[in-house]
């Protein structure tokens, strides 16, 4: 099982909304490949959160989208995720720096701790995301953070057409 954060969903929703089609198109490759495989695709209910907040005039196209993925379910925050998430916040804040603080920390923090205690408390081997510092919300844990832009892209078609 793995899990995949608020940007890889970006990526697989709605591509377009992004300036790099070759992240998009890492992604789709990476799914497809996954479906193959049984491998269990977890989205936390955070991540569902905080797509909808960057896209709230668009809520109907953005549930029903998430609906139509195949292969992804759906994690609720429960009480067990929410300790952990605390627990990864009060290890967080006690081990930074003021001056390491991104701006927003404070919302970017409690996302991206609720994410990752998803992972953890679920069993996922893996995190794919974009954004680096989620990996300061997995120490100590099993659970690996897996960039999306280490992704292979799919390869090329080698029947190319010319442009006449």
């Amino acid at each position: 099982m793995i899990v995949v954060d608020t940007v890889f969903l970006i990526l697989m929703i709605h591509p377009d909304s992004t300036q790099s089609d070759s992240r998009a198109a890492k992604v789709r490759y990476f799914v497809d490949g996954l479906s193959k495989t049984n491998t269990v695709i977890t989205i936390p209910a955070p991540a569902i959160a905080e797509l909808v907040a960057g896209r709230a005039q668009k809520i109907e196209e953005v549930v029903e989208s998430q609906r139509r993925l195949k292969g992804f379910t759906v994690q609720p925050f429960d009480e067990v995720i929410a300790i952990e998430t605390g627990e990864r916040i009060a290890y967080h804040q006690a081990n930074l720096k003021p001056q390491d603080r991104a701006e927003n920390w404070k919302v970017t923090m409690k996302y991206d701790a609720m994410i990752a205690a998803t992972a953890i408390v679920r069993g996922a081997s893996a995190i794919y995301t974009s954004d680096a510092n989620l990996g300061r919300y997995l120490v100590g844990s099993s659970v690996e953070l897996r960039m999306i832009d280490k992704l292979p892209l799919p390869p090329e078609d080698p029947q190319k057409s010319f442009n006449v």
